[in-house]
């Protein structure tokens, strides 16, 4: 197991099962509709997005991301299952044994389990440090900017 990636695939899954995969910030039309033709302006206070609406976080939405290009790798690979196991360990916190039935994982192969979930950290740190390589390639140099 790695922690580090484990910290952050809790994250992910306490953002999951308190947010969801949806979220949004009202629209005009809507604040028309709550509030008449009289929209509150300036009312003091923070206007933090975080957890009011705005979705997940940066972390868990690339962790999300991992997760799905998993689930979409071929059969061979274990991608599907072990994305499966993610949200069945992360997200629904299943207990160990019911998570490795749902799996296919025989009764009492802790041994096994215990590979998968490596598996599933190597996994998904390989595929948070490809996609943050990627957008790093892809960002403009400061002196190409300039010139």
């Amino acid at each position: 197991m790695i922690e580090k990636i484990e910290a952050v695939m809790q994250h992910w899954g306490e953002q999951r099962m308190r947010i969801g995969l949806g979220g949004g910030l009202s629209s005009p039309m809507a604040g028309i509709m709550e509030w008449g033709a009289y929209i509150p302006r300036r009312t003091p206070g923070s206007r933090a997005l975080v957890g009011n609406g705005s979705g997940l976080d940066y972390i868990s939405s690339e962790v999300e991301a991992a997760v799905a290009q998993l689930s979409r790798s071929p059969a061979k690979s274990r991608g599907p299952e072990l994305a499966q196991l993610a949200t069945l360990r992360y997200v629904e916190s299943l207990p160990v044994r019911e998570q490795m039935r749902l799996v296919g994982i025989n009764e009492g192969a802790d041994r096994t389990y215990r590979n998968w979930i490596n598996k599933l950290h190597q996994q998904v740190l390989a595929i948070l440090a490809e996609r943050s390589a990627s957008r790093s390639n892809n960002a403009v140099p400061d002196n190409a900017a300039q010139g």
